[in-house]
């Protein structure tokens, strides 16, 4: 089966939102500058803005408005939600415009569903609510189209209330869709933008549903086994990728996916971040795809791949196999 292949038990339309991708892992920081400078110097990615009344720090290549985002641990949100130590705040999940928004959140409001929050982003509205296992995830909606005008550098300006509607919902679609993706020369490492992340979770299925049937991911494959789920958003191939957990393996985010455009160039990266002692925790050549995986200072870690041909059989893929390759 190829990459794109979805099985029939699996490609039922969703019963509320339909994202597009994985726009971006925001994650909890004890160490926040220094993430914010190893994500630069090291992963490549590039600092566009911080908002010190949330105390966050945002990064992107140009993709879109960030790939990867940290909140220091001791910044106001932080401490509000009781946030003490390293740990996934979020996967956010980009749709096709606001208008989509407001609609799939008022089906799902009238069906019963409740949801964590709703959020102004000034660039972005945003709901959020709480998968299976407690994990936190945004279902977000662009409200500009250059957000590079209203995020960059130091951001002081507060998040209004707003909910789904009120505020006339925006018809057109503003993402890029052909973003100018930048470069971070000084860095190690070159990705393009965030692809997708892994997580281990609890129950498979019933993790693998909700995504499903409330957020609209497909299933692409369950992996040799049956104990993976590659899921794909209706813009692209993979945003996230489910494993059941096992003794051996504890339920939790695991990695975000960076992707590299070119497997000579990556490879180059590799070799000079070992010659610098750099941690790199995972080194695969395999299915047409070049991969490693490079662990920060709080354990976090990063996947950056580039491919040379199509890139592996998600159907021929096993568990441990998939959260390398993947």
């Amino acid at each position: 089966m190829s990459q794109q292949t979805i099985s029939k038990s699996n490609s039922a339309e969703p019963k509320f939102f339909a994202v597009r991708r994985l726009g971006h892992v925001n994650l909890y920081s004890a160490d926040f500058d220094g993430a914010m400078k190893f994500y630069t110097e090291v992963i490549g990615v590039e600092e566009v803005y911080r908002t010190p009344l949330v105390g966050g720090g945002f990064m992107s290549n140009g993709n879109t408005h960030h790939d990867i985002a940290f909140i220091d641990v001791n910044g106001p949100v932080a401490r509000a939600r009781k946030a003490k130590s390293p740990q996934l705040n979020h996967l956010g999940f980009e749709l096709e415009s606001e208008v989509a928004l407001v609609e799939c959140y008022n089906k799902a409001i009238a069906a019963g569903q409740t949801f964590l929050r709703t959020m102004d982003h000034d660039i972005a509205h945003s709901v959020y609510n709480f998968d299976p296992d407690g994990n936190v995830y945004e279902v977000y909606a662009d409200v500009v189209r250059e957000w590079r005008n209203q995020r960059s550098g130091t951001v002081t300006k507060p998040k209004p209330d707003w909910t789904p509607g009120s505020t006339p919902p925006i018809v057109e679609s503003l993402y890029h869709v052909d973003p100018e993706i930048r470069r971070v020369s000084s860095a190690v490492f070159h990705p393009a933008y965030t692809t997708h992340a892994a997580m281990v979770v609890k129950d498979l299925a019933k993790s693998e549903a909700h995504y499903q049937d409330l957020i609209g991911l497909r299933t692409l494959s369950k992996g040799a086994n049956g104990d993976i789920a590659v899921m794909a958003g209706t813009a692209t191939d993979i945003a996230l990728v489910l494993i059941q957990a096992t003794d051996a393996r504890p339920a939790g985010y695991h990695h975000v996916s960076m992707k590299v455009e070119d497997v000579a160039d990556l490879k180059e990266s590799t070799w000079k971040a070992r010659s610098m002692g750099l941690p790199i925790a995972v080194e695969i050549s395999e299915s047409g795809r070049f991969a490693v995986q490079i662990r920060d200072g709080e354990g976090y870690l990063t996947h950056l791949y580039a491919d040379s041909a199509r890139g592996p059989d998600y159907e021929s893929l096993t568990a441990d196999k998939a959260l390398l390759l993947l």
